[in-house]
């Protein structure tokens, strides 16, 4: 086995797993997102709203690409800006209700990626690959 290709290979299942993604959203009737979307909404999901620092942070994604991508999902009625009073400099993220009503169809496809990314992997395998790309990531930081 050619360990040279390692890098080219996670490239070629990151296609993969994009391609899939644009798929299940077209399936569905869902236009204006794309896959890099799926990580600002998925921490959206779990909290009422963040900073562009906090989103920056949990989708490890520098802030003028969240900023980029919070646009499109603004412009695409998922989320909106909270702007304080006191401090316009602290602007907040939140979910719109379009934004809440589509975290259902999130969590499906998701169960859905996850099924077809573990097809024939067992349990302890799994574990093993979650290790391994945990270390590669480290590494590549």
């Amino acid at each position: 086995m050619d360990i040279h290709g390692i890098a080219a290979l996670i490239g070629d299942i990151r296609a993969n797993i994009d391609r899939f993604l644009v798929r299940e959203l077209k399936r569905r009737g869902i236009e204006g997102m794309a896959p890099s979307h799926g990580a600002i909404l998925f921490h959206l999901f779990a909290r009422e709203d963040a900073s562009m620092t906090e989103l920056a942070k949990a989708v490890r994604r520098d802030k003028s690409t969240v900023t980029a991508l919070v646009a499109k999902l603004i412009a695409s009625g998922y989320v909106e800006k909270i702007e304080p009073l006191c401090d316009r400099r602290s602007v907040r993220i939140r979910l719109t209700s379009a934004g809440r009503a589509f975290e259902p169809i999130f969590r499906e496809i998701s169960e859905r990626l996850l099924e077809k990314v573990t097809a024939g992997v067992g349990d302890a395998e799994q574990r093993e690959v979650m290790r391994i790309l945990l270390k590669i990531r480290s590494n590549t930081e």
